[in-house]
């Protein structure tokens, strides 16, 4: 008789585990006179859309989003590095200092910041507004060349770049979460199904081969449930306990 998981404890990656070591056995046991038709090919096909849950999932509404705050921020960065470059011209002697202190530590960060990998730029203008923020003498210059609105906007469409970015990442793992989820319920369905078709078949006895498959999936469960317990805390005793309830 067949030995079930306990599938209410398991996670995505414990069902994935679980279902590979399963069709693995199944796949082993078909034959000509065993084709184990049509529930291979219906777990099968389950398991291919389960392994495809944890893929990349499709968030290209998201990534435009992403990519068209890199392009504000990029902007903002030309503006007040332009700006800045503009201050350093004047004939004013404190704007002039200013606006040259302002770009010589913009250009301490190299050439073409806006060209710089997505999350490298990140890294680079947090870095760039902390030293300003930071240092005296760089609030000082900022303020001598009227420079705080043009930082501001490029911390703001920093902080929306970044908040894009979050979106995009969070919007993925709800939606793998989500559509994991479906997938499990589905192969959990197969597998009980096609339990319920070996067991009858090993009660008719018509194949040796049936009963090999069964104790070769009981295998696979008894040591599925005993590492979902142990993850969960429960003692050895607890375990025998719970397994030996659930057959």
């Amino acid at each position: 008789m067949i030995k079930y998981p306990l599938f209410y404890r398991m996670r995505i990656a414990e069902y994935l585990t679980f279902t590979a070591r399963v069709y693995s056995l199944i796949t082993n046991a078909a034959t000509d006179s065993v084709t184990l038709e049509p529930f291979k090919s219906r777990i099968e096909k389950s398991k291919g859309r389960l392994e495809e849950s944890g893929k990349k999932v499709n968030t290209q509404l998201l990534t435009v989003n992403v990519t068209e705050c890199d392009s504000r921020r990029d902007q903002a960065m030309i503006a007040f590095a332009t700006f800045a470059e503009a201050c350093s011209k004047r004939l004013n002697p404190v704007v002039s200092e200013a606006g040259k202190a302002i770009l010589n530590e913009i250009e301490s960060y190299g050439s073409g910041i806006t060209r710089r990998p997505m999350l490298e730029e990140s890294a680079i203008l947090t870095a760039l507004f902390a030293k300003i923020k930071n240092s005296p003498f760089l609030s000082g210059c900022l303020q001598n060349m009227l420079g705080e609105p043009w930082l501001e906007e490029l911390e703001k469409a920093e902080q929306e770049f970044t908040e894009a970015v979050e979106a995009r990442g969070n919007a993925k793992l709800d939606r793998n979460e989500e559509i994991g989820g479906e997938m499990c319920k589905e192969i959990r369905k197969e597998f009980e199904t096609f339990f319920k078709y070996l067991d009858v078949m090993c009660d008719l006895n018509t194949d040796a081969a049936y009963g090999k498959l069964v104790r070769e999936i009981n295998i696979v469960s008894e040591e599925t449930n005993a590492l979902l317990l142990q993850r969960a805390g429960r003692s050895a005793k607890d375990v025998v306990e719970e397994i030996s309830a659930g057959e």
